[in-house]
């Protein structure tokens, strides 16, 4: 078989010669601006994210007067931060507020840091928030002293009363109840506010009311482990044996409540400073104060036969006007089968009031005692005070006492009484002065007193028959002078008469002067008896307030002039 002729080869037909331009750059000047603009923009957004600051997220109670974009967060009044976001927590209990800070904030953001809303408020401190009823409520921030970062935070309900870091010394206040102190209330020492009550609790086991209070370090050296706090606000008023008494520490104490605590002994010079947190016990009042340092614990007994209305527990047992005890209480359970039916009051007596030592020695003020009652020391009921008619022990030395001595009865030593003059015995003796005024015969007397006065008026009108003109006597007087004048030529005669008329001339002054006393006696009688008739209590309380005069009283009669007594002839 014939090889096969190998296929003709073809060729590309010559191409046309193609004219190429150069190659151009590839940067254009124009894409300058465009970079520009986006170098530009990306500074700006880390410019923004830079000075936007971090977000912290605060939980409140409510959101009330808070505006998610409006609402600004303040530290000193310098805006750090404005609310950005609102929401709800997931068990719908609290809110969740969000706050974005602004970048120079972030080294504010510590663990101790406190935030509240700030808002009109009325506290024990007085009235705050005031400046918000102009523009509104804001974010308060109070950065803290901490150096750990913290970003989640709850919300303060009130503002704190004490900034942290505040040098100064904490405790605690336990009391049985809380007497109107709250958050803010001031601790006041002389006047002078020294520091605050930083928060309120109530525990329910106990049910005691405890606070935190906080003293300034300027004033902590006042307070030390024997100091004790009490309520000093309000008005204290105690009505008791010893009167009523009030007490108030200042105008604004009246208003609001405060604390205040005792002045240190300056004899006592090694008592220990207070520690933070140490508990101290919150008294009622000062008087509350003075019963924990007056300590009766010496118990006696006293039997009284009469009544002890107006004697009641905590009555002062006094020893010539020194309170050395209290009463504890009256009653029957002390002496329950007593066949004479004494009232059973049980007192207390402090041993460190009756004995020099300070620590009273029970047994001392026992002997004391008993050697006192061999002495004629006896007890008695008191009236502290006429006005609330409280009664109180008297402990004091009687004379011409009976021999006694101190016996005991179950338990208790028994201290002998005597009866005192109260008010049922002063009321029994009235009755019976009374009763005798009562069995006064008023009315003879009053009969026996006009019959005296009109006998006395009778003789002063014949008195003044007697004396006055154209009496008997000025008859006679007349009858010597021309007598007188007939014998006037025997010299011995002239002379017996002359004595004669002086004689009777002085007799006539006399009468004339006794004249006016009889009608003023008279008159002091007539006055007398209409006392006794119309007031007849003054025979037996004699007074000298003036009453006004009876219209039924007989008036009394002006006196008479003197008469003149007649000239002498020479």
């Amino acid at each position: 078989m014939p090889a096969l002729a190998d296929p003709p080869q073809f060729t590309a037909p010559p191409q046309p010669a193609v004219s190429r331009t150069p190659a151009r750059a590839r940067f254009s000047p124009i894409w300058i601006v465009p970079l520009i603009s986006a170098v530009l923009g990306l500074w700006l957004v880390a410019r923004y994210y830079s000075a936007k600051g971090p977000v912290i997220t605060v939980r409140f109670e409510n959101a009330d007067g808070i505006i998610a974009g409006k609402t600004p967060v303040l530290c000193r009044s310098v805006n750090i931060g404005t609310v950005s976001d609102l929401e709800l927590s997931e068990d719908h209990k609290t809110v969740i507020v969000k706050l974005a800070m602004a970048s120079d904030a972030k080294r504010l953001l510590v663990e101790d840091s406190q935030i509240w809303v700030e808002r009109p408020r009325y506290s024990a401190a007085g009235l705050s928030g005031l400046n918000t009823l102009v523009s509104g409520n804001y974010i308060q921030f109070l950065p803290g002293v901490s150096k750990k970062t913290q970003r989640t935070y709850t919300g303060l309900e009130n503002p704190p009363p004490t900034p942290p870091g505040v040098p100064g010394v904490r405790f605690k206040l336990v009391a049985d109840q809380a007497g109107g102190l709250g958050i803010g209330t001031p601790i006041i020492y002389k006047g002078i506010n020294v520091g605050k009550l930083e928060s309120r609790t109530f525990h329910t086991e106990p049910a005691q009311v405890e606070f935190d209070g906080f003293i300034e370090a300027a004033y902590a050296s006042l307070v030390n482990q024997k100091t004790r706090f009490y309520n000093s606000g309000g008005l204290d008023l105690k009505i008791g044996a010893e009167g009523v008494q009030m007490r108030v520490e200042s105008l604004e104490s009246l208003l609001t409540s405060s604390v205040t605590f005792t002045d240190p002994d300056p004899n006592e010079q090694h008592v220990k400073s207070i520690s933070d947190g140490q508990k101290f016990v919150l008294y009622g009042s000062l008087s509350d104060v003075n019963k924990v340092e007056f300590n009766p614990s010496i118990p006696y007994l006293l039997l009284f036969t009469g009544s002890v209305r107006g004697l009641s527990p905590d009555a002062p047992v006094e020893f010539r006007g020194i309170r050395v005890g209290s009463v504890v209480a009256a009653s029957f359970k002390y002496l329950p089968n007593d066949p004479e039916h004494r009232v059973p009051v049980l007192i207390k007596i402090d041993p460190a009031v009756l004995t020099n030592n300070s620590t009273g020695d029970p047994a001392a003020t026992k002997q004391l005692i008993s050697k006192g009652v061999e002495e004629g020391l006896r007890a008695t009921l008191k009236t502290g005070s006429l006005l609330t008619g409280q009664l109180f022990v008297e402990l004091d030395f009687q004379k011409n006492a009976a021999p006694a001595v101190i016996t005991g009865v179950g338990d208790y030593a028994v201290l002998p009484t005597v009866p005192a003059v109260g008010l049922d015995e002063l009321q029994e003796r009235a009755g019976a002065v009374l009763d005798k005024f009562k069995a006064l015969p008023v009315e003879e007397i009053g009969g026996n007193a006009n019959a005296a006065l009109a006998s006395i008026k009778n003789a002063a009108d014949h008195l003044d028959q007697l004396t006055g003109p154209g009496s008997s006597l000025e008859k006679t007087l007349n009858n010597t002078e021309k007598v007188t004048a007939e014998l006037s030529g025997n010299k011995d005669i002239g002379v017996t008469l002359h004595n004669l008329r002086e004689t009777s001339a002085q007799l006539n002054a006399t009468m004339a002067v006794l004249s006016p006393q009889f009608k003023q006696v008279g008159a002091n009688l007539n006055q007398a008896s209409d006392t006794v008739k119309h007031q007849p209590w003054r025979l037996i309380w004699p007074t000298t307030k003036k009453y006004p005069a009876d219209r039924t009283a007989t008036p009394a009669p002006a006196p008479l002039k003197a008469t003149p007594a007649p000239r002498q002839k020479q």
